[in-house]
């Protein structure tokens, strides 16, 4: 019995260094944006066109049943391509914490669409977190002054929106294999941007960053969040996922000097606040 129970507490461990590290390599996204001098949509094109590469190798090397590509498969795909478009599409428009701290009321979001869609129950506690990151929300709206930041915000909730379908679609239909459909909406995501690229070929310091962002920041991340997850509560890797919005933003401040501004940093202080307060029962219920 206790040799069983150091076995767990080992895997958990295992488990927390997995999603971690994963989580640590999603803050490099805004990192790596910054430092590519690239236009939006060559930007987007060549991440998608490697992101999508990376995930196929990942997909060949863990080889699972046959794909479906049912009208399932290709709703789930599409709101992949949305999500990544409008979250790189973001991350040039306004400040990497914006983006992130819109981005960290995906369980809210996800909750509301869930309600929406399938009428699934909201508990107290979930309206009232989700009533409490909507003032950090609106404080984060408030430094949004130029028209970038304005659009940049909107992007943001639009992926957040998208990734949020994602997650009900794929919880609905358990047989999908999100691996499969991020490959597929990278796919989907080149494609469209292809009709607006320059059509040229970016130079050898680019494209090595833009690989970089695709590998480390899409493929690996995922990857090891994935395999960390098997082994702790869904709980404690959304508390962990938000280290995210924390590690992103400073990352850009070190290397490039980008001032979120006090109300961003209110704001986020105020929608991290909400999520962990949402997840803390069921975290402690999980290391009981």
């Amino acid at each position: 019995m206790r040799r069983s129970e150091e076995q767990s507490g080992e895997r958990r461990v295992y488990g927390l260094i997995l999603v971690g590290a994963g989580t640590v390599l999603w803050s490099l996204a805004g990192l790596f944006v910054r430092a590519i001098d690239l236009g939006l949509w060559d930007l987007i094109l060549w991440r998608s066109l490697f992101a999508c590469l990376c995930l196929v190798v990942i997909a060949i090397a863990r080889p699972a049943e046959a794909v479906r590509f049912d009208w399932r498969f290709c709703l789930a795909a599409c709101f992949s391509a949305t999500a990544m478009f409008c979250y790189v599409a973001a991350l040039t428009m306004t400040t990497v914490a914006n983006v992130l701290i819109i981005y960290a009321t995906l369980p809210f979001v996800t909750a509301v669409l869930a309600f929406a869609v399938g009428r699934e129950a909201a508990s107290r506690r979930l309206l009232m977190a989700s009533t409490v990151s909507m003032i950090g929300i609106v404080l984060v709206a408030g430094t949004a002054l130029g028209a970038s930041d304005i659009k940049g915000n909107l992007l943001a909730f639009a992926m957040t929106l998208s990734f949020g379908a994602l997650l009900i679609v794929t919880r609905r239909n358990r047989a999908l294999n999100l691996i499969h459909v991020n490959a597929a909406g990278a796919a989907l995501c080149a494609i469209a941007a292809f009709p607006f690229s320059s059509g040229q070929l970016p130079g050898g310091g680019a494209l090595g960053l833009i690989f970089m962002l695709a590998f480390l920041t899409t493929a690996l991340a995922f990857l090891l969040f994935l395999a960390g997850g098997r082994h702790v509560a869904s709980s404690e890797s959304a508390l962990i996922a938000l280290l995210d919005v924390v590690l992103g933003p400073l990352w850009v401040w070190l290397a490039f000097a980008e001032d979120p501004g006090k109300s961003a940093i209110a704001g986020g202080l105020i929608v991290v606040a909400a999520v962990v307060w949402y997840f803390w029962p069921s975290l402690r219920r999980s290391r009981s």
